[in-house]
Protein backbone atom coordinates (compact mmCIF):
# COMPACT_ATOMS: atom_id res chain seq x y z
CA UNK A 1 0.00 0.00 0.00
CA UNK A 2 1.56 3.12 -0.97
CA UNK A 3 1.17 6.39 1.28
CA UNK A 4 2.84 9.43 1.47
CA UNK A 5 5.79 10.47 3.35
CA UNK A 6 5.54 11.40 6.85
CA UNK A 7 7.21 14.36 8.51
CA UNK A 8 9.83 16.17 7.10
CA UNK A 9 13.46 15.64 4.80
CA UNK A 10 16.72 15.83 7.21
CA UNK A 11 18.11 19.03 6.91
CA UNK A 12 21.41 19.48 4.97
CA UNK A 13 19.69 17.88 1.26
CA UNK A 14 21.22 18.89 -1.84
CA UNK A 15 19.65 20.26 -4.93
CA UNK A 16 19.34 16.79 -6.52
CA UNK A 17 17.26 15.52 -3.40
CA UNK A 18 15.53 19.22 -3.39
CA UNK A 19 14.81 18.98 -6.94
CA UNK A 20 12.85 15.11 -6.38
CA UNK A 21 10.99 15.41 -3.56
CA UNK A 22 9.61 18.40 -5.63
CA UNK A 23 8.66 16.50 -8.44
CA UNK A 24 7.35 13.83 -6.12
CA UNK A 25 5.04 16.38 -4.63
CA UNK A 26 3.65 17.53 -7.95
CA UNK A 27 3.15 14.01 -9.33
CA UNK A 28 1.27 13.79 -6.09
CA UNK A 29 -0.98 16.47 -6.51
CA UNK A 30 -1.03 17.80 -9.91
CA UNK A 31 -1.90 15.88 -13.29
CA UNK A 32 -0.13 16.05 -16.51
CA UNK A 33 -0.02 19.90 -18.44
CA UNK A 34 -2.11 21.36 -15.63
CA UNK A 35 -2.38 25.05 -15.77
CA UNK A 36 -0.77 26.42 -12.18
CA UNK A 37 -0.11 29.65 -10.80
CA UNK A 38 2.86 30.46 -8.59
CA UNK A 39 2.59 33.06 -5.90
CA UNK A 40 6.66 34.62 -6.21
CA UNK A 41 7.12 37.51 -3.73
CA UNK A 42 10.63 37.53 -4.69
CA UNK A 43 11.61 35.88 -1.33
CA UNK A 44 14.05 32.97 -1.33
CA UNK A 45 10.84 30.37 -0.62
CA UNK A 46 9.07 31.68 -3.66
CA UNK A 47 11.87 32.53 -5.67
CA UNK A 48 13.09 28.37 -5.19
CA UNK A 49 9.52 27.15 -5.66
CA UNK A 50 9.16 28.64 -9.05
CA UNK A 51 12.72 27.28 -10.55
CA UNK A 52 12.07 24.10 -8.65
CA UNK A 53 8.67 23.79 -10.20
CA UNK A 54 9.92 24.49 -13.87
CA UNK A 55 12.74 22.07 -13.78
CA UNK A 56 10.59 18.73 -12.40
CA UNK A 57 7.74 19.57 -14.06
CA UNK A 58 8.05 21.21 -17.30
CA UNK A 59 4.92 20.00 -18.75
CA UNK A 60 3.24 22.34 -16.43
CA UNK A 61 1.39 25.63 -17.99
CA UNK A 62 2.57 27.76 -15.39
CA UNK A 63 2.33 31.09 -14.69
CA UNK A 64 3.69 33.56 -12.05
CA UNK A 65 1.71 35.84 -9.82
CA UNK A 66 3.23 38.69 -7.66
CA UNK A 67 0.63 40.37 -4.65
CA UNK A 68 1.70 43.76 -3.58
CA UNK A 69 0.42 44.36 0.09
CA UNK A 70 0.87 48.37 -0.14
CA UNK A 71 2.58 47.97 3.80
CA UNK A 72 5.92 49.29 2.37
CA UNK A 73 7.64 50.34 -0.27
CA UNK A 74 7.66 47.18 -2.64
CA UNK A 75 8.91 48.11 -5.37
CA UNK A 76 12.06 46.01 -5.37
CA UNK A 77 10.16 42.85 -4.43
CA UNK A 78 7.68 43.17 -7.79
CA UNK A 79 10.63 43.91 -9.74
CA UNK A 80 12.14 40.80 -8.70
CA UNK A 81 9.25 38.56 -8.98
CA UNK A 82 8.66 40.16 -13.05
CA UNK A 83 12.24 39.48 -13.35
CA UNK A 84 12.07 35.70 -12.55
CA UNK A 85 8.70 35.32 -14.54
CA UNK A 86 10.87 36.25 -17.61
CA UNK A 87 13.91 34.40 -16.85
CA UNK A 88 11.88 31.43 -16.86
CA UNK A 89 9.65 32.50 -19.86
CA UNK A 90 6.32 32.47 -17.46
CA UNK A 91 3.54 35.31 -18.13
CA UNK A 92 3.34 37.71 -14.98
CA UNK A 93 0.80 38.99 -13.30
CA UNK A 94 0.64 41.70 -10.92
CA UNK A 95 -2.34 42.71 -8.40
CA UNK A 96 -2.07 45.09 -5.55
CA UNK A 97 -4.75 44.78 -2.99
CA UNK A 98 -5.38 46.83 0.39
CA UNK A 99 -4.94 44.89 3.53
CA UNK A 100 -7.84 45.44 6.03
CA UNK A 101 -7.19 45.91 9.73
CA UNK A 102 -9.12 43.11 11.14
CA UNK A 103 -9.88 41.58 14.77
CA UNK A 104 -7.57 38.49 13.49
CA UNK A 105 -4.62 40.64 13.39
CA UNK A 106 -2.58 41.83 10.14
CA UNK A 107 -0.78 39.13 9.13
CA UNK A 108 -3.77 37.28 9.31
CA UNK A 109 -5.50 39.90 6.74
CA UNK A 110 -2.70 39.95 5.05
CA UNK A 111 -2.81 36.08 3.98
CA UNK A 112 -6.73 36.82 3.13
CA UNK A 113 -6.19 39.18 0.37
CA UNK A 114 -3.16 38.05 -0.66
CA UNK A 115 -5.36 34.46 -1.67
CA UNK A 116 -7.89 36.26 -2.49
CA UNK A 117 -5.50 37.98 -5.41
CA UNK A 118 -4.03 34.67 -6.27
CA UNK A 119 -7.36 33.26 -6.72
CA UNK A 120 -8.36 36.41 -9.49
CA UNK A 121 -5.37 35.37 -11.03
CA UNK A 122 -6.38 31.97 -11.10
CA UNK A 123 -9.75 32.38 -12.45
CA UNK A 124 -7.98 34.95 -15.32
CA UNK A 125 -6.17 32.34 -16.60
CA UNK A 126 -7.96 29.13 -16.29
CA UNK A 127 -6.30 27.64 -13.50
CA UNK A 128 -7.15 25.38 -10.92
CA UNK A 129 -4.47 25.26 -8.50
CA UNK A 130 -2.51 28.28 -6.78
CA UNK A 131 1.54 26.80 -5.45
CA UNK A 132 3.23 28.35 -2.56
CA UNK A 133 6.32 28.48 -1.14
CA UNK A 134 5.55 27.60 2.34
CA UNK A 135 8.64 24.91 4.10
CA UNK A 136 8.39 22.99 6.88
CA UNK A 137 10.08 25.74 8.83
CA UNK A 138 6.71 27.60 8.25
CA UNK A 139 4.70 24.53 9.35
CA UNK A 140 6.45 24.00 12.71
CA UNK A 141 5.84 28.22 13.30
CA UNK A 142 2.43 27.74 12.58
CA UNK A 143 1.68 24.69 14.51
CA UNK A 144 3.50 26.73 17.46
CA UNK A 145 0.82 29.31 16.66
CA UNK A 146 -2.02 27.49 16.80
CA UNK A 147 -1.05 26.02 19.80
CA UNK A 148 -0.50 29.32 21.66
CA UNK A 149 -4.53 29.53 20.87
CA UNK A 150 -5.57 26.61 22.00
CA UNK A 151 -5.86 24.44 19.50
CA UNK A 152 -8.03 21.54 18.79
CA UNK A 153 -6.73 18.48 16.19
CA UNK A 154 -7.60 20.59 13.22
CA UNK A 155 -5.02 23.36 14.23
CA UNK A 156 -1.91 20.79 15.41
CA UNK A 157 -2.68 19.17 11.42
CA UNK A 158 -0.71 22.08 10.17
CA UNK A 159 -0.70 22.95 6.33
CA UNK A 160 -1.61 19.95 4.19
CA UNK A 161 -0.09 19.89 1.16
CA UNK A 162 -2.73 20.22 -1.01
CA UNK A 163 -6.23 21.88 -0.03
CA UNK A 164 -9.17 22.86 -1.36
CA UNK A 165 -9.06 26.82 -0.93
CA UNK A 166 -12.36 27.88 0.94
CA UNK A 167 -12.58 30.98 -1.23
CA UNK A 168 -14.72 31.72 -4.61
CA UNK A 169 -12.96 29.45 -6.68
CA UNK A 170 -15.95 30.96 -9.58
CA UNK A 171 -18.39 28.96 -11.35
CA UNK A 172 -15.60 25.82 -11.98
CA UNK A 173 -15.58 24.90 -8.71
CA UNK A 174 -12.74 25.76 -5.94
CA UNK A 175 -9.05 26.18 -6.46
CA UNK A 176 -6.81 23.88 -4.80
CA UNK A 177 -3.67 25.41 -2.69
CA UNK A 178 -0.37 22.94 -3.72
CA UNK A 179 2.39 23.60 -1.34
CA UNK A 180 5.85 21.57 -3.08
CA UNK A 181 8.25 22.54 -0.46
CA UNK A 182 6.35 22.08 2.80
CA UNK A 183 8.79 19.00 3.69
CA UNK A 184 11.94 21.38 2.95
CA UNK A 185 14.52 22.73 5.33
CA UNK A 186 14.24 26.29 5.00
CA UNK A 187 18.07 26.20 4.88
CA UNK A 188 18.01 24.01 2.42
CA UNK A 189 16.25 26.34 0.36
CA UNK A 190 17.59 29.38 0.42
CA UNK A 191 21.32 27.45 -0.14
CA UNK A 192 19.40 26.18 -3.41
CA UNK A 193 18.97 29.89 -4.29
CA UNK A 194 22.60 30.99 -3.00
CA UNK A 195 24.08 28.18 -5.40
CA UNK A 196 21.70 28.99 -8.44
CA UNK A 197 22.99 33.02 -8.17
CA UNK A 198 19.08 34.07 -8.15
CA UNK A 199 18.75 37.35 -7.07
CA UNK A 200 15.56 37.55 -4.40
CA UNK A 201 14.35 40.46 -1.99
CA UNK A 202 14.22 40.00 1.94
CA UNK A 203 11.17 41.33 3.97
CA UNK A 204 11.55 43.16 6.66
CA UNK A 205 8.97 42.56 8.73
CA UNK A 206 10.46 38.79 8.69
CA UNK A 207 12.44 40.21 11.59
CA UNK A 208 9.86 42.24 13.71
CA UNK A 209 9.98 41.02 17.14
CA UNK A 210 6.57 42.26 16.79
CA UNK A 211 5.09 39.68 14.49
CA UNK A 212 4.14 36.60 16.67
CA UNK A 213 5.75 34.51 13.61
CA UNK A 214 8.72 36.24 13.73
CA UNK A 215 8.54 35.47 17.66
CA UNK A 216 8.18 31.70 17.12
CA UNK A 217 10.74 31.77 15.10
CA UNK A 218 13.44 33.13 16.68
CA UNK A 219 12.44 32.67 20.44
CA UNK A 220 10.44 29.56 20.48
CA UNK A 221 12.49 26.88 18.13
CA UNK A 222 15.94 27.29 19.20
CA UNK A 223 14.17 26.66 22.82
CA UNK A 224 12.22 23.55 21.65
CA UNK A 225 15.93 22.31 20.25
CA UNK A 226 17.47 22.76 23.41
CA UNK A 227 14.45 20.85 25.30
CA UNK A 228 14.37 17.88 22.62
CA UNK A 229 16.85 16.08 23.79
CA UNK A 230 17.57 13.80 20.98
CA UNK A 231 18.12 15.16 17.47
CA UNK A 232 17.89 18.98 18.57
CA UNK A 233 15.39 19.06 15.42
CA UNK A 234 11.91 20.62 16.73
CA UNK A 235 11.22 21.35 13.13
CA UNK A 236 11.20 17.80 11.89
CA UNK A 237 9.29 17.02 15.29
CA UNK A 238 6.42 19.24 14.78
CA UNK A 239 6.42 18.39 10.85
CA UNK A 240 6.17 14.77 12.03
CA UNK A 241 3.13 15.49 14.51
CA UNK A 242 1.33 17.70 11.90
CA UNK A 243 1.33 14.51 9.66
CA UNK A 244 0.22 11.92 11.66
CA UNK A 245 -2.65 13.99 13.58
CA UNK A 246 -3.83 14.91 9.75
CA UNK A 247 -3.90 11.35 9.34
CA UNK A 248 -6.13 10.64 12.17
CA UNK A 249 -8.24 13.62 11.80
CA UNK A 250 -8.85 12.45 8.30
CA UNK A 251 -10.48 9.93 9.02
CA UNK A 252 -12.40 10.80 11.81
CA UNK A 253 -13.88 13.31 9.30
CA UNK A 254 -14.53 10.09 6.93
CA UNK A 255 -16.66 8.66 10.07
CA UNK A 256 -18.31 11.69 10.46
CA UNK A 257 -19.68 12.49 7.29
CA UNK A 258 -20.47 8.88 7.14
CA UNK A 259 -22.72 9.47 10.31
CA UNK A 260 -23.72 13.29 8.59
CA UNK A 261 -25.15 11.29 5.66
CA UNK A 262 -27.21 8.67 7.78
CA UNK A 263 -28.57 10.91 10.66
CA UNK A 264 -29.03 14.74 9.39
CA UNK A 265 -32.26 15.64 7.90
CA UNK A 266 -33.14 18.47 5.75
CA UNK A 267 -35.79 20.47 5.53
CA UNK A 268 -35.47 23.07 2.88
CA UNK A 269 -33.09 25.52 3.74
CA UNK A 270 -33.09 23.81 7.55
CA UNK A 271 -31.25 20.42 9.12
CA UNK A 272 -31.82 18.60 11.85
CA UNK A 273 -30.30 16.12 13.72
CA UNK A 274 -32.03 13.66 16.49
CA UNK A 275 -30.45 14.35 20.01
CA UNK A 276 -30.39 10.52 20.80
CA UNK A 277 -28.75 8.85 18.23
CA UNK A 278 -26.24 11.47 18.37
CA UNK A 279 -25.52 10.98 21.92
CA UNK A 280 -24.34 7.14 21.08
CA UNK A 281 -21.35 8.48 19.10
CA UNK A 282 -17.92 9.10 20.60
CA UNK A 283 -17.42 12.85 21.32
CA UNK A 284 -14.97 13.81 18.62
CA UNK A 285 -17.39 12.26 16.22
CA UNK A 286 -20.29 14.20 18.04
CA UNK A 287 -18.48 17.50 17.11
CA UNK A 288 -17.70 16.60 13.88
CA UNK A 289 -20.95 15.94 12.64
CA UNK A 290 -22.60 19.09 14.12
CA UNK A 291 -20.03 21.17 12.46
CA UNK A 292 -21.39 19.32 9.31
CA UNK A 293 -24.71 20.26 9.95
CA UNK A 294 -23.94 23.98 10.65
CA UNK A 295 -21.90 24.24 7.65
CA UNK A 296 -24.40 22.70 5.18
CA UNK A 297 -26.62 25.41 6.75
CA UNK A 298 -24.03 28.66 7.13
CA UNK A 299 -22.39 27.61 3.90
CA UNK A 300 -18.60 28.08 5.84
CA UNK A 301 -15.79 26.42 7.66
CA UNK A 302 -15.57 28.92 9.88
CA UNK A 303 -17.17 27.64 12.71
CA UNK A 304 -14.86 27.83 16.49
CA UNK A 305 -15.04 25.02 18.87
CA UNK A 306 -16.09 27.37 20.98
CA UNK A 307 -19.42 27.50 18.73
CA UNK A 308 -19.54 23.99 18.37
CA UNK A 309 -19.26 23.45 22.22
CA UNK A 310 -22.14 26.36 22.64
CA UNK A 311 -24.39 24.42 20.70
CA UNK A 312 -23.82 20.68 22.40
CA UNK A 313 -24.08 22.56 25.73
CA UNK A 314 -28.37 23.54 24.83
CA UNK A 315 -30.75 21.53 26.70
CA UNK A 316 -33.78 21.19 25.96
CA UNK A 317 -36.16 24.48 24.98
CA UNK A 318 -33.39 26.66 24.68
CA UNK A 319 -31.63 28.54 21.41
CA UNK A 320 -28.65 30.04 20.28
CA UNK A 321 -27.26 32.34 17.68
CA UNK A 322 -24.12 31.05 16.29
CA UNK A 323 -21.66 34.36 15.22
CA UNK A 324 -22.67 33.58 11.34
CA UNK A 325 -26.50 34.01 12.33
CA UNK A 326 -27.07 30.70 11.78
CA UNK A 327 -29.82 30.02 14.73
CA UNK A 328 -29.94 26.48 16.43
CA UNK A 329 -32.68 24.83 18.67
CA UNK A 330 -33.12 22.17 20.90
CA UNK A 331 -35.95 20.47 21.63
CA UNK A 332 -38.68 17.76 20.81
CA UNK A 333 -35.69 15.36 20.74
CA UNK A 334 -33.67 17.31 17.79
CA UNK A 335 -31.36 19.67 17.50
CA UNK A 336 -31.82 22.10 14.61
CA UNK A 337 -30.65 25.41 12.57
CA UNK A 338 -31.98 27.37 9.90
CA UNK A 339 -29.77 29.44 8.26
CA UNK A 340 -30.20 34.00 9.04
CA UNK A 341 -33.14 35.77 8.06
CA UNK A 342 -35.23 32.84 7.34
CA UNK A 343 -39.02 33.60 6.37
CA UNK A 344 -41.79 31.90 6.89
CA UNK A 345 -43.51 30.28 4.01
CA UNK A 346 -45.31 32.81 1.66
CA UNK A 347 -48.94 32.10 0.59
CA UNK A 348 -49.88 30.65 -2.62
CA UNK A 349 -52.88 29.34 -4.20
CA UNK A 350 -53.82 25.46 -4.79
CA UNK A 351 -55.69 24.14 -7.42
CA UNK A 352 -58.71 21.76 -6.43
CA UNK A 353 -57.22 19.40 -7.94
CA UNK A 354 -53.92 19.76 -9.07
CA UNK A 355 -50.43 21.00 -7.19
CA UNK A 356 -48.33 24.04 -5.83
CA UNK A 357 -44.38 24.00 -5.85
CA UNK A 358 -43.18 25.03 -2.54
CA UNK A 359 -39.67 26.09 -3.89
CA UNK A 360 -38.53 26.83 -0.19
CA UNK A 361 -38.51 22.91 0.57
CA UNK A 362 -38.24 21.33 -3.20
CA UNK A 363 -41.98 20.00 -2.77
CA UNK A 364 -45.06 19.91 -4.39
CA UNK A 365 -48.47 19.95 -2.14
CA UNK A 366 -50.68 18.17 -4.64
CA UNK A 367 -54.37 17.25 -4.30
CA UNK A 368 -57.08 15.27 -5.86
CA UNK A 369 -60.00 13.76 -5.56
CA UNK A 370 -59.20 9.45 -5.39
CA UNK A 371 -59.71 6.96 -3.03
CA UNK A 372 -57.84 6.35 0.67
CA UNK A 373 -55.18 4.62 -0.39
CA UNK A 374 -52.09 6.63 0.39
CA UNK A 375 -50.22 8.55 -2.62
CA UNK A 376 -47.08 7.61 -4.16
CA UNK A 377 -44.57 9.20 -4.50
CA UNK A 378 -45.13 10.73 -1.03
CA UNK A 379 -42.01 13.30 0.43
CA UNK A 380 -40.99 12.85 3.91
CA UNK A 381 -42.29 15.09 6.57
CA UNK A 382 -40.77 17.34 8.39
CA UNK A 383 -38.63 16.27 11.28
CA UNK A 384 -40.41 14.81 14.48
CA UNK A 385 -43.79 15.09 12.49
CA UNK A 386 -45.55 12.16 14.02
CA UNK A 387 -47.92 11.29 10.87
CA UNK A 388 -46.74 10.69 6.96
CA UNK A 389 -47.38 14.05 4.91
CA UNK A 390 -51.01 13.45 3.81
CA UNK A 391 -54.69 13.26 4.80
CA UNK A 392 -57.79 13.02 3.54
CA UNK A 393 -60.50 15.82 4.44
CA UNK A 394 -63.94 17.49 3.62
CA UNK A 395 -64.20 20.20 2.02
CA UNK A 396 -66.91 22.45 0.73
CA UNK A 397 -67.03 21.95 -3.74
CA UNK A 398 -65.65 25.06 -5.36
CA UNK A 399 -63.97 26.31 -2.11
CA UNK A 400 -60.51 28.25 -2.77
CA UNK A 401 -57.58 27.34 -0.74
CA UNK A 402 -54.07 28.02 0.00
CA UNK A 403 -50.48 26.69 1.03
CA UNK A 404 -48.74 28.57 3.38
CA UNK A 405 -46.51 28.64 6.50
CA UNK A 406 -48.59 29.00 10.31
CA UNK A 407 -49.01 32.41 11.45
CA UNK A 408 -50.30 33.57 14.68
CA UNK A 409 -53.64 32.56 15.80
CA UNK A 410 -53.79 29.10 13.35
CA UNK A 411 -55.09 26.34 15.40
CA UNK A 412 -55.14 22.38 14.32
CA UNK A 413 -58.66 21.40 15.57
CA UNK A 414 -58.65 22.51 18.80
CA UNK A 415 -55.52 23.32 19.90
CA UNK A 416 -53.18 26.06 19.02
CA UNK A 417 -50.87 25.28 16.04
CA UNK A 418 -47.62 25.91 17.64
CA UNK A 419 -48.38 23.99 20.57
CA UNK A 420 -49.15 21.09 17.96
CA UNK A 421 -46.22 21.44 16.60
CA UNK A 422 -44.11 21.32 19.60
CA UNK A 423 -46.30 18.29 20.89
CA UNK A 424 -45.44 16.79 18.05
CA UNK A 425 -41.86 17.33 18.44
CA UNK A 426 -40.60 19.35 15.47
CA UNK A 427 -38.14 21.26 15.96
CA UNK A 428 -38.48 25.32 17.00
CA UNK A 429 -36.21 26.09 14.37
CA UNK A 430 -38.50 24.44 11.43
CA UNK A 431 -41.93 25.52 12.16
CA UNK A 432 -42.20 28.20 9.78
CA UNK A 433 -41.10 25.99 6.92
CA UNK A 434 -44.81 23.47 7.76
CA UNK A 435 -46.81 23.38 5.03
CA UNK A 436 -50.58 24.48 6.14
CA UNK A 437 -53.47 24.29 4.19
CA UNK A 438 -56.10 26.82 4.42
CA UNK A 439 -59.24 28.46 3.63
CA UNK A 440 -58.57 32.03 2.65
CA UNK A 441 -59.91 33.28 5.72
CA UNK A 442 -57.60 31.68 8.15
CA UNK A 443 -59.34 28.20 8.98
CA UNK A 444 -56.48 25.58 8.81
CA UNK A 445 -57.83 22.03 7.12
CA UNK A 446 -54.32 20.13 7.41
CA UNK A 447 -50.65 20.41 8.36
CA UNK A 448 -47.81 18.01 6.89
CA UNK A 449 -47.18 15.67 9.35
CA UNK A 450 -50.05 16.24 11.62
CA UNK A 451 -53.17 14.62 11.53
CA UNK A 452 -56.28 16.31 10.52
CA UNK A 453 -58.19 17.79 13.16
CA UNK A 454 -61.10 16.04 14.18
CA UNK A 455 -64.22 16.01 12.29
CA UNK A 456 -62.94 17.50 9.14
CA UNK A 457 -61.16 13.84 7.91
CA UNK A 458 -62.19 10.85 6.92
CA UNK A 459 -64.69 9.88 4.62
CA UNK A 460 -67.56 12.25 3.13
CA UNK A 461 -70.97 12.54 4.57
CA UNK A 462 -72.55 12.07 1.18
CA UNK A 463 -74.11 16.04 1.04
CA UNK A 464 -74.12 17.40 -1.83
CA UNK A 465 -71.91 20.32 -1.72
CA UNK A 466 -69.00 18.56 0.43
CA UNK A 467 -66.41 16.32 -1.64
CA UNK A 468 -63.45 14.24 -0.58
CA UNK A 469 -60.30 15.89 -1.11
CA UNK A 470 -56.59 14.13 -0.83
CA UNK A 471 -53.57 15.92 0.28
CA UNK A 472 -50.55 15.53 0.41
CA UNK A 473 -46.64 16.39 -0.32
CA UNK A 474 -44.89 15.05 -3.66
CA UNK A 475 -40.89 15.14 -3.84
CA UNK A 476 -39.06 16.85 -6.64
CA UNK A 477 -35.65 16.71 -7.29
CA UNK A 478 -33.94 18.12 -4.86
CA UNK A 479 -36.59 18.13 -2.04
CA UNK A 480 -36.44 16.95 1.48
CA UNK A 481 -34.16 13.77 2.11
CA UNK A 482 -31.60 12.86 4.86
CA UNK A 483 -28.14 13.90 3.48
CA UNK A 484 -25.53 16.75 4.09
CA UNK A 485 -25.16 18.81 0.86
Amino acid sequence: MSTSPVGALPPGQGRAALLAEVRRALDETVADGDRVVLGVSGGPDSTALAYLLTEARPDLDACIAHVRHGLRDDAEDAAVAAAHADALGLTYHERAVQVPRAGGGPEAAARQVRYAALSEVARTVGARTVMVGHTADDQAETLLLNIARGTGPRGLAGMPMARLHTGDGGDDGPLRVVRPLLRLRRADVRDFVRGEGLPTVNDPTNRDRAQRRTRARHDLLPRLAALSGGSGDPVGALSRLADLVREDAEALDGLAATHARRLVARWGPGRALPADELSELPAALVSRVVRLMLRAVQGTTELSAATIAAVLALEPGEALHTPGGVWVTCGGGWLAAVPPGLQPLVERPLPLPGGTFVPELGVVVRTDQSGPAPPAPLAHGPPGSPHPPWGLLQFTSGAALVVRGRRSGDRLGGARLTDALSDAGVPRALRDLVPVLAEPAGRVLWVAGLAPPTGEGGEPTGAADVAALRVWLSPVDGGPRTAVV
